[in-house]
């Protein structure tokens, strides 16, 4: 590979920059290109001349790894790297690129509190935070956080370019009166050495910087808190969330009411053992995410929870040419998480369908930066006041990114929605898929496929004229799929909107409503 930015935070810290090339080159080879000024520990050799290599001479790229690994001052951080098998492997692999923002040893041992603490913690479960498997899973996960933060997987990276660090953290470096510095924080760093060499015959290259920082440990403007603290620290870490439905309130933990609002409404219910809280906090460790392409498309993902906390739907991740959309909410949000979602270009939009997958939505929205739509009509069922700015209210038809529309419904709520893109209904449970639509072939007439109810869990259905306003709403729209608001939920047929108008008459047919206006409806 090739070098990449080991940069840092306080105190006297080195930091370099490596591209990577898919071969491989001997590490004293690359490290002879390297010119160091001041009174810094050279890395290995410290030539005083330097010279580019021949135009046209082929050489390869080290492991990130290598060099990291055999820089002593930095020896402490580059040991966490090898704890953590992505980071550990990324820099392994002479195929990917990656800048990594390393502290040096000085640094690391003047920490506040060591990589694997997060005060929340301490907070929530006591001195004991880190006791037992549960405890090492929290420790590894900080750990994972603290280590992905200083970890960037591009490189070369151009003053002034935005980039993102594994955790989702935007940084950029700028100079401003010959100074350099690193943004968000404005961490001063001065550059040692500036190399170019060809690594390859074709265009591809390493560019090769050396910075050292100067500064306090402990200083507010660290890269420790500037960059590696942006990733789920959640400051709604302690804030109360119903375990049966997922929804987080603008209360914290220890004030818990008698009941949540949401399950004490009919359309939900509490369970027998009675109503129960947690926080995101609690939570960490005790779930993971799953994440599967749709086997159709391969612009479409699923991502679930394992097991399921609150009511166990899914949300859907669009990757459309107009930027990314996430449909729906799941209340875990953890760093592998981000890291996936970040991995397929971050996201433009979260559109939510109605107040059961309300959720955690504005930590979602503050992690990723980016807007989230609800429904006007149900805005009595939002449960956090929105400092941030990032909530949108919408009524209607909207459209969210080009060829991405919100459809306003209603029915289940006022306010509930379905999306439409590119030939595709994503329903929620605006209406349900039922197992007697999954399979249709050669089914006889009265089969449904699609369910209308007011009420999931209870059982109650939608009345006629509900029914018939999901038709009116839907029906200036053309779509052969539909993705429902659970797993196995996805109905895929050419005639598929024809189904959802004769599961409608059926549904209200069976309710003993012969007469309804439904049944002047026709394709």
């Amino acid at each position: 590979m090739k070098p990449s930015l080991l940069l840092s935070y306080p105190a006297a810290t080195l930091c370099l920059v490596l591209a990577v090339s898919a071969e491989s080159r001997p590490f004293a080879s690359i490290l002879k290109q390297l010119h160091i000024f001041g009174d810094q520990t050279p890395l290995r050799d410290n030539p005083v001349n330097q010279a580019m290599p021949p135009a046209g001479e082929v050489s390869t790229g080290v492991i990130i790894s290598d060099v990291i690994g055999k820089t002593q001052n930095i020896a402490i951080f580059s040991g966490l790297t090898r704890d953590i098998d992505p980071v550990a492997d990324r820099l392994d692999d002479a195929s990917k690129n990656a800048t990594v923002l390393a502290p040096d040893n000085g640094v690391m041992r003047g920490l506040k509190h060591k990589p694997w603490e997060d005060p929340q913690d301490y907070a929530t479960f006591g001195k004991n935070a880190y006791d037992g498997g549960d405890g090492e899973d929290r420790a590894h996960q900080n750990l994972r956080r603290f280590v992905e933060a200083h970890i960037v997987p591009q490189s070369p990276w151009k003053e002034g370019e935005k980039v993102k660090t594994l955790t989702g953290k935007e940084v950029w470096y700028e100079s401003n009166d010959g100074k350099k510095k690193i943004q968000p924080g404005g961490i001063e760093c001065f550059v040692l050495a500036n190399t170019f060499a060809r690594l390859c015959s074709g265009s591809r290259g390493c560019y090769l910087n050396l910075y050292l920082k100067i500064g306090d440990p402990h200083s507010s403007t660290s890269l420790h808190n500037s960059l590696a603290m942006s990733t789920p620290k959640f400051d709604g870490g302690d804030r109360l969330i119903c375990e049966t439905c997922g929804t987080q309130f603008d209360i914290p933990y220890d004030q818990a009411p008698k009941g949540c609002r949401i399950c004490d409404d009919p359309r939900q219910y509490v369970p027998a053992n009675g109503q129960s809280w947690t926080s995101l906090g609690r939570e960490k460790g005790k779930h993971r995410n799953s994440f599967e392409q749709d086997k159709f498309d391969e612009r479409i993902w699923f991502i679930t929870t394992e097991p399921k906390l609150g009511i166990g739907e899914r949300c859907i991740l669009l990757q459309t040419p107009s930027g990314n959309v996430l449909w729906d909410l799941i209340t875990y949000l953890d760093t592998p998480t981000i890291d996936f979602i970040n991995s397929k270009g971050g996201l433009s939009a979260i559109v939510i369908s109605h107040p059961h997958f309300y959720t955690t939505h504005l930590e979602w929205a503050k992690t990723f930066n980016c807007p989230v739509y609800t429904s006007l009509a149900d805005q009595e069922w939002l449960s956090r006041k929105d400092p941030y700015g990032l909530r949108k209210l919408i009524k209607g038809n909207t459209e969210i990114v080009e060829g991405v529309t919100a459809v306003q419904c209603g029915g289940h709520f006022d306010g509930s929605m379905v999306l439409h893109w590119d030939g595709k209904l994503f329903i929620a449970d605006t209406m349900m898929s039922v197992p007697s639509g999954l399979y249709h072939k050669d089914r006889p007439p009265g089969t449904s496929s699609y369910s209308f109810m007011w009420s999931y869990p209870n059982m109650i259905p939608l009345p006629p004229a509900k029914i018939h306003g999901i038709w009116k709403a839907l029906e200036p729209f053309e779509f052969t799929a539909t993705y429902g608001g659970f797993p196995g939920q996805n109905v895929q047929r050419p005639d598929l909107k024809q189904a959802v108008l004769e599961s409608m008459k059926i549904f209200v047919k069976s309710g003993g409503h012969e007469d309804a206006a439904i049944f002047q409806e026709s394709m």
